[in-house]
């Protein structure tokens, strides 16, 4: 009895001892402003919650862009107030993923994937600035390079908002997207296809809750629960093959673009040297208005 009664009044002690800490670690004005801000927040409806629901209204998910004709998915991936709410979403998720690494590391969670080689492949390029008529080193202009550089590697989003998008519309219309299917196609439609259904799920889970869901892994595909943390980066980590995939289709098809652009070069001087007739040499003759009009015309094409 005695036992007893020692050890509930050191815990009492011990207790009170922990809630005095606290206090004094908090102040009231302290608590008074973290409580204000967090009211402010709400106010501001810039929670994750918030912001999915957001997203949720879009109605953009896979069984509606499959059923959606092309046209109609394009001009709603395409419409300012998606693009932005689509793009606070994912700042906020890429937001949440670091702070869920450096705060709580888990094992699924230990460090980020490096994928800034592949954000600077898709990221759209800005446009140049008006060059300055006063002349400077160059040494001030190597200086300047490389810190725009800095700056725009610490502002690419981790999640770029029409790479996301873009895998909607392969997955709804692959045809409207590939000229062709080939090896790359494939790979790139079912890493599209992966990272779509990570994406739904983290959208489910913050809607609804966590989830229970069969370990495929496995031998005795066990039930475990799919958290906002477990599923976050689970999201990620299908991001990045799928961004993988996406950069590895845009080098192949900006090819097989340049290809194409040369070989209608290639036809459109043939062209202009057979109804010109033209010599190796230069002109066959004394060209006429028409002729040289047709000859400048390619040349300024090819030019191009």
């Amino acid at each position: 009895m005695q036992n007893a009664l020692k050890l509930k009044y050191n815990g009492c002690v011990r207790i009170v001892f922990l809630l005095d800490i606290t206090i004094k670690k908090n102040s009231p004005l302290t608590l008074f402003c973290s409580l204000r801000c967090w009211r402010r927040f709400l106010r501001q409806k810039r929670t994750t919650f918030t912001l999915t629901k957001a997203y949720d209204v879009l109605g953009i998910n896979e069984k509606s862009v499959k059923s959606m004709p092309f046209e109609q998915l394009a001009l709603l991936i395409e419409s300012a107030s998606t693009l932005q709410t689509v793009k606070t979403l994912l700042d906020r998720f890429e937001s949440r993923l670091k702070v869920s690494t450096a705060v709580a590391p888990a094992k699924n969670l230990s460090s980020l994937d490096n994928i800034d080689h592949l954000l600077k492949r898709v990221a759209s390029p800005k446009k140049r600035a008006t060059p300055r008529s006063s002349v400077r080193s160059r040494q001030a202009k190597k200086v300047d390079s490389v810190r725009e550089s800095n700056n725009s590697l610490a502002r690419l989003s981790r999640y770029p908002v029409r790479v996301v998008l873009c895998a909607y519309m392969i997955l709804g219309h692959p045809d409207a997207v590939f000229s062709g299917m080939g090896e790359c196609e494939n790979t790139l439609a079912k890493s599209a296809q992966e990272f779509v259904q990570m994406f739904e799920l983290l959208i489910k889970i913050i809607l609804d809750g966590p989830i229970q869901s069969s370990d495929e892994e496995s031998v005795s595909a066990s039930m475990k629960l799919c958290t906002f943390r477990s599923q976050l980066a689970a999201f990620d980590k299908a991001w990045c093959s799928y961004l993988n995939c996406f950069v590895v289709w845009k080098v192949k098809d900006a090819r097989s673009l340049e290809e194409d652009l040369v070989r209608a070069a290639c036809q459109l001087e043939a062209s202009m040297i057979q109804t010109c007739k033209l010599t190796p040499e230069g002109a066959g003759g004394k060209l006429s208005h028409d002729m040289k009009a047709i000859q400048h015309q390619v040349i300024f094409h090819i030019n191009s």
